[in-house]
């Protein structure tokens, strides 16, 4: 199972799609939030340090960086929708229920916000890697 873990963070073609497929569930949820509509760019950064607190760092290579932690959150996010363990519905009610913004969210909160909700997404996901 660790193999087939490895494999999945490190399929670049799975990160293309779910690069996307986070955007939009970004997007949605954020648009959800605040009530009105936005169309944003989930960070590396933000996914990266998503992937290291979820407890899924460990899973990649010792010198991944932040791209390539990044690309394996989106890989893993994509992965769980093209498997069904995951829809894009479920997706944005999970986000919007776990991320903590407002009108007057600063960047750096938002960032916070934007981690910990996609921590609590790559978490839930992992749960259903494993019973599955």
């Amino acid at each position: 199972m660790e193999d087939e873990l490895s494999r999945i963070l490190l399929n670049r073609d799975l990160a293309k799609l779910g690069d996307s497929l986070v955007n939009f569930i970004y997007s949605a949820a954020k648009s959800r939030i605040l009530g009105r509509f936005y169309g944003e760019r989930v960070s590396n950064k933000v996914l990266s340090e998503a992937l290291c607190r979820a407890g899924l760092r460990g899973k990649l290579p010792l010198r991944s960086d932040v791209h390539v932690r990044g690309n394996a959150a989106e890989a893993l996010i994509a992965y769980a929708w093209v498997n069904g363990f995951l829809s894009v519905d479920e997706a944005i009610v999970f986000l919007s229920s776990n991320l903590r913004i407002s009108e007057n969210t600063g960047r750096s909160g938002e960032f916070e916000a934007a981690v910990n909700a996609f921590t609590g997404l790559l978490k839930h996901i992992w749960r259903f890697f494993i019973e599955s």
